[in-house]
């Protein structure tokens, strides 16, 4: 069974795909993200929120996370997920048995 988890901000870098990753590092507009940091971490906030490893999306609120578990692109992404699932279990049984 897959489950929805709270998750740090911090631990979503790690989550996120390098597309998704890019994306949010690249719309500094020309700007280094590592440039004279320090003073910028004055206005930075911790959150914590939901992440949804299937559709690779955060939400901050449980209202938005549970109204986005009813969407139906979270259902037909669950749907690919699980038949994808599925199919690799099959594949693994498979070569299993023809391992042996």
């Amino acid at each position: 069974k897959f489950q929805i988890e709270r998750v740090d901000e911090a631990e979503l870098k790690d989550l996120e795909p390098d597309e998704k990753r890019r994306k949010i590092e690249d719309s500094s507009i020309g700007k280094s993200v590592t440039s004279d940091v320090s003073g910028d971490l004055d206005f930075l906030v911790p959150k914590a929120g939901f992440f949804c490893p299937i559709c690779s999306l955060f939400y901050s609120g449980e209202k938005a996370m549970a109204n986005h578990c009813k969407s139906t692109r979270h259902k037909q992404n669950t749907e690919k997920f699980m038949a994808k699932q599925r199919k690799e279990k099959e594949q693994n049984e498979t070569e299993e048995r023809s391992s042996r």
